[in-house]
């Protein structure tokens, strides 16, 4: 019982991860057509500085530019050193001889200067931060490189958590339009012995790494109760579907990390417990059961 009640969990789970690698995949498709990430690390940059001149002369560097691989696009991802870098080439401009070698207090000084000469509020920042940083120029760098760090930090918490929210949009979506009712599965997976071994077989089998048409492929390779070739003939029966379908979302918008992990616990377990038995063992023991209780 134990065996069986496992086996439906790891199917389950691997269901939710299937669908979820789905949903990620397009999240992806989406959040790259729109660039979505650039335009949050641009808005990002624009709110740090809190000046858009200097913003502009920033994002516009030849280290940041580059980034994005293409002229025209923006980049959605910018390492702390070269900000830092482009900041103090903006506010000071290295020295156009080439291999010219600059005196580090003085141009520590003179980004001091550059820096007071900003209008609030980018100047009370930027001063702060490098008057707390102390005199020396790679002082000065580090303590901006730590304040971009910490910037993006933010960020990245408030991206994702927009993400998360189309992330459980599309995974309503792909819920609904699938027909992936937990109940249903549930049911089919403790029912059917064949479909149960089939789907454990293909989880233990599952790579975090997997492309989203081989996901799509694995969903329906297993007769598993999916999509909407039947319909319910009740509102008990819809409110059973809708259930179900509320459920998977819920799963669904937890993303395939975190079912990907849970599955490999689960695996883990599997592997290290006793073997389930097989249809012939127990149609054996139930003979000799049968067997033993007529000598009685």
């Amino acid at each position: 019982m134990f065996g069986s009640s496992l086996d439906v969990a790891i199917g389950l789970i691997f269901v939710y991860f299937l669908l979820a690698v789905i949903v990620s995949h397009v999240n992806e498709i989406i959040a790259g057509a729109f660039s979505w990430r650039a335009a949050a690390l641009e808005d990002g940059i624009r709110h740090l500085l809190a000046d858009g001149d200097l913003a502009d002369r920033v994002l516009k560097h030849p280290l940041i530019a580059r980034l994005s691989g293409k002229e025209g696009r923006r980049p959605s991802q910018i390492p702390s050193q070269l900000f830092a870098r482009a900041v103090f080439d903006v506010l000071v401009p290295p020295p156009p001889t080439p291999g010219s070698t600059p005196d580090e207090a003085a141009i520590a000084n003179a980004v001091d200067l550059a820096a007071a000469k900003l209008p609030d509020p980018a100047k009370a920042t930027l001063v702060s931060i490098l008057r707390q940083a102390g005199p020396q120029l790679a002082q000065k760098r580090a303590a901006v490189e730590a304040w971009f760090d910490d910037a993006m930090d933010r960020l990245s918490g408030v991206y994702k958590r927009q993400v998360q929210w189309v992330t459980l949009g599309l995974g309503a979506l792909a819920v609904v339009v699938l027909n992936v009712d937990t109940i249903a599965i549930a049911s089919a997976l403790w029912h059917d012995q064949g479909i149960r071994a089939a789907v454990t077989g293909a989880a233990q089998q599952a790579s975090g790494a997997m492309a989203m048409d081989n996901a799509v492929n694995t969903l329906y390779d297993f007769g598993l109760p999916i999509g909407w070739s039947v319909l319910p003939i009740d509102a008990a029966m819809w409110g059973m579907k809708a259930a179900g379908l509320a459920l998977s979302i819920l799963a669904v918008s937890l993303g395939a990390p975190f079912w990907f992990d849970l599955l490999n616990r689960l695996a883990n377990l599997r592997a290290s417990g006793p073997k389930p038995e097989t249809a012939a063992e127990r149609a054996e023991k139930a003979q000799s059961d049968k067997s033993t209780a007529e000598k009685k």
